[in-house]
């Protein structure tokens, strides 16, 4: 089994490059296009916010935010008070601030495996700059709509955090939180940190940019290759629930860039990916309600697209459904996985 899988990488692999090579004019004009993505939307919007979480987070400065959090962190989510500043800052920072600030908990072991994994599991989101100004405001034109996305993604993450944590025993006070480092310390390794998460995410979506130019694939696939441009390109044939689903799944490119991270705190794909549809699923069914409590915004994000009345015709006890659904789902493969 394992040499069929070495084997099919390999093809995998070699196909690629020989499209990169047969069709270079086709891979350059790609890859120009995701380098100026990454220029003027990942590298100037990502990398200053990495930074200062990371600092925050290895800093002393961080302890005030993780004793502030410790109530939520310790008592709803039970989970270690070391992973509240991991949680905020994921969640609003953008991807993939979760789970770079997860592995270093991690590496520190602050957090075990088991933790990190339950942070993983959730803590993957679009953050505030990326979908309110990027997604919102630029792409959409209608900021609105940009905030009903960020809501949506966000508390539905935190609705999956909070279910799973059913299975789990409450932590009992404590002041124990990660390991501070001083300021000038902390500040290099942020800002190290910060820079190869970014030219991770930037390689990434330049490759998939190269590969997106030459294999055409439908553009009702392209958020799901690669978020980003796929949503840039191709927003306005997507409803306002699908763009929730497609940023709170975040992409195939996003996943790519965590392998080495969910590899490291041993984690399987399989779970990882799971955890990423039942949180795009919730955050389209939040969506859906969200439109119909604000519909102003789900109407001036209409004018930008022709198939997006229909799916605001769904009422609210089919969206309400589909968040017990998903809560139950929660639990249950949350239930199964402690009892093997």
């Amino acid at each position: 089994m394992k040499i069929k899988k070495d084997v099919l990488q390999l093809a995998a692999l070699v196909l690629a490059s020989l499209l990169l090579i047969a069709f270079s004019p086709q891979a350059k004009e790609g890859a120009r296009h995701g380098l100026e993505m990454a220029w003027n939307i990942i590298i100037p919007g990502l990398l200053p916010l990495l930074i200062i979480f990371n600092l925050i987070s290895k800093s002393e400065a961080g302890i005030l935010i993780q004793n502030l959090l410790a109530p939520v962190t310790e008592k709803i989510f039970r989970l270690p008070r070391a992973a509240g500043a991991a949680i905020i800052f994921g969640l609003t920072g953008g991807y993939p601030a979760g789970a770079v600030l997860t592995e270093s908990l991690y590496d520190n072991s602050d957090i075990d495996s088991e933790t990190a994994k339950r942070l993983l599991r959730f803590n993957v989101n679009g953050g505030a700059a990326f979908i309110i100004s990027a997604v919102g405001t630029i792409i959409l034109k209608n900021e609105s709509a940009g905030l009903i996305l960020f809501a949506s993604t966000t508390f539905s993450a935190l609705l999956i955090a909070f279910f799973s944590s059913f299975h789990y025993n409450r932590i009992a006070d404590s002041h124990a939180g990660y390991s501070a480092l001083p300021l000038a310390e902390a500040l290099n390794a942020s800002t190290e940190s910060a820079l190869r998460s970014v030219m991770n995410i930037s390689a990434c979506i330049i490759l998939f940019s190269a590969l997106g130019e030459i294999i055409q694939y439908p553009a009702e696939l392209s958020p799901i290759i690669e978020i980003t441009g796929g949503i840039a390109d191709n927003y306005s044939i997507f409803p306002l629930p699908v763009l929730a689903f497609l940023l709170a799944f975040a992409g195939l490119c996003i996943h790519f860039q965590l392998f080495s991270i969910i590899k490291k705190i041993g984690m399987s794909y399989f779970d990882f990916f799971l955890w990423r549809i039942i949180h795009a699923l919730l955050s389209a069914a939040l969506c859906l309600l969200l439109t119909k409590l604000f519909p102003g915004a789900a109407q001036v994000f209409s004018n930008l697209s022709n198939s997006t009345a229909a799916p605001y015709s769904v009422n609210f006890a089919l969206s309400a459904l589909m968040i017990f659904g998903c809560a139950v789902l929660v639990l249950d493969i949350d239930g199964k996985r402690k009892k093997c």
